[in-house]
């Protein structure tokens, strides 16, 4: 499990270390990232080389250069699982793990489940027993359209960053953890490797601009702002 988080740290190792007294070491390993993943679509060989990050993620499961995988077998882990904050930076890091992958060894990709992520809310909702979470705004926003006036008798909390759990919300996340992952699905070859490329390819600058121009602003904003 790679982990990265701008908030709170000592709050978010308690978080980690809470949901591993849950599922274990045997099966179950954490590495914390140190900021944002290298961009590998642009770099160059001595970039890749010299970067810590980099060489510790493919240390840690074992890849080999140029190899095409068709299934996980002779990895050192069977899934590469991704927990970030539910915001802007957080997105960006998973994009950047998920361009790391596709620049590196794009078959991977194929391997059903290989890649996921950890989905922590970005809301919950509390009315005496009764608690929602919510994994997305719009789903927030629709239930509480739904709701009407009878939406203010419940109590909101708004989730920053993974910090922002507390241990024993940690370990409810991991003892109920097939809720919380969420494969990434390699659909198409051509759609989903030129989105990829879209996102972080210098070549597609232009492109990404009016990409991003014409994307919905509400989706982009995880929080109220």
């Amino acid at each position: 499990m790679l982990f990265h988080s701008h908030t709170e740290e000592f709050s978010l190792f308690s978080l980690q270390m809470a949901g591993i007294g849950v599922v274990g070491r045997d099966h179950y390993g954490v590495f914390p990232l140190r900021g944002k993943l290298l961009n590998v679509r642009e770099a160059s060989h001595k970039q890749l080389m010299e970067n810590a990050e980099i060489q510790n993620i493919k240390k840690i499961l074992g890849l080999q250069h140029e190899k095409k995988y068709d299934s996980t077998k002779g990895l050192r882990y069977g899934h590469l699982m991704i927990m970030t904050d539910q915001d802007h930076d957080g997105s960006h890091i998973k994009g950047l793990l998920i361009n790391f992958i596709h620049k590196e060894w794009p078959s991977l990709l194929k391997v059903p489940s290989f890649l996921v992520e950890f989905i922590t809310p970005i809301i919950k909702a509390t009315k005496g027993k009764s608690v929602k979470p919510f994994y997305s705004m719009p789903d927030y926003e629709a239930w509480k359209e739904d709701l009407g006036a009878s939406a203010s008798s419940w109590t909101i909390k708004y989730y920053k960053g993974l910090g922002t759990s507390t241990a024993e919300e940690g370990r409810d996340y991991f003892e109920h953890i097939a809720l919380h992952k969420k494969d990434f699905v390699w659909a198409d070859d051509k759609e989903d490797g030129e989105a990829i490329e879209l996102a972080f390819s210098k070549k597609k600058i232009s492109e990404r601009k009016d990409w991003l121009t014409n994307y919905q602003v509400k989706y982009l904003h995880p929080f109220p702002v």
